[in-house]
């Protein structure tokens, strides 16, 4: 039968008459009722129950013993608990409260005061479900807006750390590239000196050195390019950023015939140093070629890439499926302090670790079922 109310109520009382008067009374709610202790905490181990109607006096075990029980069981303890009784003295409706009850009615019901309780009650333990879930999610939202503000505080700090680690290697790559410079100019008037000497010229040291020197002096002008202070910020389209890098590794994306996909918004822009981004954009497109000449059995090689503008911050997803990666050597290659030990250790893209968090960026990266995942997140 279809009742007014979807309120299920417990109703304990060893007392028949009793019974049968509070269940004509609360016939409008789903009543279950039990004439003893023993049965009632059995059918609170099977019923969900919005409030229980406890008679105190009862054989074996009486209404103050279920109470303490009720209110000790974690799954229970927070189901209202009224008493019943024709007891009036003040010492028994005390240790009622103690126990955990809201309430107590005086045996026999008057029918309108019986109603009002139960309705009172039931209308209370429903607002208190609501907070105590509303107190939950404001709880969970204060941590996750605590935890924002910890990353963005360790993004400033880092931030700062790296200004400080780009203004000394300016100035130590631009104090290095000036002795170079020179040694490379003096060993090519050597070469161009003994260039009819055909010792000289089957002298394979020598021309080792050169080439050597012509690393070092690209790498201390790349130090200087990616390093200068001076270089301004400007709003850079990511999606000609990264057509500027594709096109760099246009021949070898397609004789490998990698297939990319560009997916979102084309016209976000980022406040950043292009060379910067495109830097970014460039070294991870190198490390999936890298993978996909290694991985042989991969033949449907494709990158994806996607642009997205969520709550004042931009979201650069890059996912390729080369199949090729070990995740935690990566993520350990960026977080180690002495990276320069690995035989591997690859300073460009190290570099785009550096220059996301130099712009207040997270980079995560994750395997894949497929390959491997570079999520990147910019707070404007």
């Amino acid at each position: 039968m279809h009742k007014k109310y979807e309120n299920k109520i417990l109703l304990v009382d060893d007392d028949p008459k009793n019974l049968q008067v509070a269940m004509s009374i609360l016939r409008d709610y789903n009543v279950i009722y039990a004439q003893n202790g023993d049965k009632a905490l059995e059918l609170l181990e099977k019923n969900q129950f919005d409030l229980i109607l406890l008679d105190v006096v009862m054989p074996i075990m009486d209404g103050y013993q279920v109470c303490s029980k009720i209110k000790s069981n974690e799954n229970t303890k927070k189901i209202p608990v009224i008493f019943l009784t024709v007891k009036d003295d003040e010492k028994d409706i005390v240790k009622g409260f103690e126990l955990g009850a809201v309430d107590y009615i005086t045996k026999p019901f008057y029918s309108e005061v019986l109603l009002k309780r139960v309705e009172v009650h039931l209308k209370l333990a429903s607002v208190m479900q609501e907070l105590e879930h509303m107190n939950k999610n404001l709880n969970q939202k204060v941590k996750e807006q605590v935890q924002e503000l910890r990353h963005k505080d360790e993004i400033i700090v880092q931030h700062s750390k790296i200004d400080a680690m780009a203004a000394i290697i300016d100035v130590i790559s631009l104090q290095w590239k000036e002795p170079v410079d020179k040694i490379r100019l003096y060993l090519q008037s050597l070469d161009f000196k003994f260039s009819d000497n055909e010792d000289f010229k089957s002298d394979n040291i020598f021309n080792k050195t050169l080439v050597e020197v012509k690393k070092l002096d690209e790498i201390m002008g790349d130090f200087h390019k990616f390093f200068n202070n001076h270089k301004n910020k400007e709003d850079v389209n990511l999606k000609v950023s990264l057509d500027n890098a594709l096109f760099l590794h246009r021949d070898e994306i397609n004789n490998l015939n990698i297939k990319i996909n560009i997916k979102g918004d084309n016209l976000i822009s980022l406040n950043i140093v292009f060379d910067e981004i495109k830097h970014i954009f460039t070294k991870l497109i190198s490390k999936s070629i890298d993978s996909f000449k290694s991985a042989n059995l991969v033949t449907n090689k494709i990158i994806d890439i996607s642009f997205e503008n969520i709550d004042e911050s931009v979201y650069i997803t890059y996912e390729d499926n080369s199949n090729n990666y070990d995740e935690h050597q990566i993520k350990k290659f960026f977080a180690s302090p002495n990276l320069f030990k690995y035989d591997n250790f690859d300073l460009g893209f190290y570099l785009v670790k550096v220059f996301i968090e130099k712009n207040f960026g997270l980079l995560n990266i994750e395997k894949t079922q497929d390959g491997i995942k570079y999520s990147i997140r910019f707070d404007k």
